[in-house]
């Protein structure tokens, strides 16, 4: 049906990673403005960390594929981490394609479910795709609008555009008195490209413009902003090994506004970059090992001098892996990973203030399971171990299932 989408799909297709961009458009969403749904332990993301397939460094466009792919594991005891990617588009005999795209996700924000139906144009290879999607609820005011246009001049490389207008007929469809002044809009770029000499660039750039949302019941204003970005690059260092470098960040800027007075201001900084060395090429036995560096700043400026800091996050991760071929439909992938973590952070209603400074280790014993080898299906079962504290570290499961 896509020709030439089939044979880039081997190269781009990974399982959910660990990011806010890197799995597609990130829109502004209304829940948002009531913050963060689930708390940030001094384990959370290495948690998440270790529920991502790896190596970490691959170029990746799953979100906007074909297919199911995702992961979910136990965080704490009352928690899930979720990330999950589902779409099946239908190709007409004309150029012409009707689909349905499911996402389970989470960001800095909260946790979220996004669920577009679209149709569009396609021309006979797969390289030229128009398509207009639409988050369709119950409520008319919560319908999300999205265009997205594809573009592969060749095998090797690739572009999406998407724009998005979250909320398109709010102002006219809400049953209260609250409207937008300044409706969000989401533009999101991805392109990617392989080299003839092996190396990969790929990479993203997500801008949510500011919006301006007023709720004059409750005398009131919001005005919210958010700009990420990150970039991926593979170089082959010899026949056997390549280096990898992938790197995002993000920044934004939330304030509520009491009349004329500023009365709530979030100010979110958040980097995340691992470098990485990868064997390449058919071998029995494949070898993976890095380094990660996150950070996350977010702070309130109208709190007073010492209480403004809501979460202060440093974390380096050296990690390390392999993946044995044991059997043809079976590979053990088992990983180590160990973390410098120093972490500080408190909100007004927090009854336990988050301050750490400290190692934590994870050991990740993955057993993936390819169940078809023609489409590349896989699931891989996790049961990881905290070794900090020699205790369960949650379960998971990953599936890779393209259609």
């Amino acid at each position: 049906m896509h020709c030439k989408l089939a044979a880039l799909t081997t190269l781009v297709l990974s399982s959910s990673v660990l990011a806010y961009g890197w799995g597609g458009p990130e829109p502004f969403r209304l829940e948002r403005l009531d913050g963060r749904s689930f708390t940030l332990t001094e384990e959370s993301f290495l948690h998440r960390a270790s529920f991502q397939s790896m190596p970490v460094v691959k170029m990746h466009d799953s979100w906007a594929e074909d297919g199911w792919y995702g992961t979910a594991g136990s965080t704490r005891s009352r928690e899930f981490f979720v990330q999950s990617h589902l779409q099946k588009r239908v190709q007409f005999d004309v150029p012409m394609f009707v689909g349905v795209r499911f996402r389970r996700d989470e960001d800095l924000d909260g946790r979220f479910d996004r669920t577009l139906f679209g149709s569009g144009y396609t021309n006979a290879d797969g390289s030229v795709e128009l398509g207009i999607w639409g988050d369709v609820r119950g409520g008319k005011d919560e319908i999300d609008l999205q265009l997205e246009a594809f573009w592969q001049p060749t095998d090797r490389q690739w572009w999406r555009l998407t724009l998005v207008s979250p909320d398109a007929m709010y102002n006219s469809k809400t049953y209260d008195s609250s409207f937008y002044q300044q409706k969000p809009l989401t533009v999101h770029l991805a392109a990617g490209s392989t080299f003839s000499a092996g190396q990969q660039l790929y990479g993203f750039t997500n801008v949510n413009r500011q919006m301006e949302y007023h709720q004059p019941d409750l005398a009131q204003q919001w005005t919210d902003k958010q700009y990420s970005a990150g970039l991926g690059w593979l170089y082959p260092v010899s026949s056997s090994w390549q280096l990898g470098l992938q790197t995002q960040g993000l920044y934004g800027l939330r304030q509520q506004w009491q009349g004329d007075a500023l009365a709530f201001e979030l100010r979110r900084q958040f980097s995340d970059t691992s470098l990485e060395l990868q064997s390449r090429g058919a071998q029995a036995v494949d070898y993976w090992g890095g380094l990660r560096y996150l950070t996350l700043r977010e702070r309130d400026q109208t709190m007073a001098a010492g209480q403004a800091l809501l979460e202060h996050r440093n974390e380096w991760t050296l990690y390390a892996g392999m993946a044995w071929h044991w059997r043809p439909w079976i590979r053990l992938k088992p990983a180590l990973m160990l973390s410098y973590a120093d972490i500080q952070g408190a909100r007004p209603d927090d009854e336990d203030p988050l301050d750490f400074s400290g190692i934590l280790a994870k050991l990740v014993p993955v057993v993936e399971l390819h169940l078809h080898q023609q489409s590349g299906a896989m699931i891989r079962i996790n049961p990881t171990i905290e070794l900090h504290n020699l205790s369960f570290g949650g379960g998971n499961v990953q599936v890779h299932i393209p259609f």
